[in-house]
């Protein structure tokens, strides 16, 4: 078969019906993206919970015990003729009189110490999870109409039967 539009150039050179064509005979008519879809994972952040963390200050009245020392000077007369005076009052003998010299008094402060340590801290885990999704993808399809001949390897057949 001739090409009508190269009748005079060659007409005298019968072509092959089953002739490789080379890279350069090739005239591109256009170009079809195939397109297929990816999975696009959005992660959104929500409170699920909270944690209010405070002190609180508890009061309870305690006891505490102290020991009070008082000295007290003790001036006893014992027997004897001399007269013993005291403030001016005579001390007989076999008497005995007190007096105070020295006694604690207590005053009760309050120190702040630490008492227990809590550590508070927050930590990530991480959870991986499968999510199935279909997703889809273009393929080319040709149908064939006619009678079409294939070149190359697949000469005189089509998909591997004869015709």
């Amino acid at each position: 078969m001739t090409d009508p539009r190269n009748d005079d150039a060659k007409a005298t050179e019968p072509q092959p019906a089953d002739a490789v064509l080379e890279s350069n005979d090739l005239k591109l008519e256009g170009t079809l993206e195939l397109r297929e879809e990816r999975p696009v994972v959005q992660k959104e952040r929500e409170v699920v919970g909270a944690v209010n963390v405070s002190r609180e200050v508890r009061r309870e009245t305690v006891q505490v015990p102290v020991e009070l020392v008082t000295e007290v000077l003790v001036i006893e007369h014992t027997a004897g003729n001399h007269a013993v005076t005291l403030d001016g009052t005579p001390l007989a003998p076999g008497e005995r009189r007190e007096m105070l010299i020295y006694r604690e008094e207590a005053q009760v402060h309050k120190q702040v110490v630490v008492s227990e340590q809590v550590s508070v801290s927050k930590r990530q885990a991480v959870e991986t999870r499968t999510f199935d999704t279909t997703l889809a993808r273009e393929e080319l399809v040709v149908q064939e109409e006619g009678e079409i001949k294939f070149s190359g390897d697949l000469r005189g057949t089509r998909h591997g039967s004869e015709r």
